[in-house]
């Protein structure tokens, strides 16, 4: 009969998830101090700035605390929160109506490292990609990023938003046929999809 590890070596976080289930609001202080650098690094994307980054974590984990009860240890508790922080990021940028990547962090980081005259058309091209890809909505842009500048594979992309991998594969490719009608529309080449 195989032998099965301890519950603790598949999450080490179970231990203080067990104790926050029960209310206890140290253990859940201490989840919130082992993740929040991750969390935020996960929603920086969303924010339009350092204010609006630490209210997104706030509110993740008000969330993650509010439905700690349905957690279910056979799913990885990093895998849940940051399903929650991506939903939270997505939410607040329909609220807020504006785009993931239409935010001062990315392109304001981006255009402070082209600082040389020479490299003003990459100046432009930021201010180009930043017009082009706010045309798309929010959640395709976000799928877009994850994809193609965090470098996520479908099945992590299909764990952050709880699809299935083939749905994941179905709404990047959509996502690409959107992005492709835009630059088409501004006189771009097609790419393919």
């Amino acid at each position: 009969m195989p032998h099965s590890p301890p519950s603790e070596a598949l999450d080490p976080d179970l231990e203080f998830i067990l104790l926050a289930q029960a209310g206890d609001l140290d253990a859940f202080d201490t989840i919130v101090l082992r993740h929040q650098s991750l969390i935020a690094a996960v929603l920086h994307r969303f924010a339009r700035n350092l204010t609006d980054l630490e209210d997104l974590v706030q509110e993740t984990f008000l969330k993650a605390w509010n439905a700690l009860p349905k957690w279910k240890p056979e799913k990885p508790f990093i895998h849940w929160l940051k399903r929650i922080a991506v939903t939270t990021g997505l939410e607040d940028c329909r609220k807020r109506k504006h785009s993931p990547l239409n935010t001062a962090l990315d392109f304001a980081e981006a255009s402070n490292l082209i600082s040389d005259e020479k490299d003003a058309e990459a100046r432009d091209a930021l201010d180009e990609a930043q017009v082009l890809l706010s045309e798309l909505p929010p959640e395709d842009q976000m799928l877009l990023t994850l994809i193609h500048l965090n470098g996520m594979t479908m099945n992590e992309i299909a764990g952050h938003f709880s699809w299935s991998r083939a749905n994941a594969k179905i709404k990047a490719y959509r996502a690409r046929k959107k992005l492709n009608k835009v630059l088409t529309k501004h006189g771009y080449s097609s790419v393919e999809a």
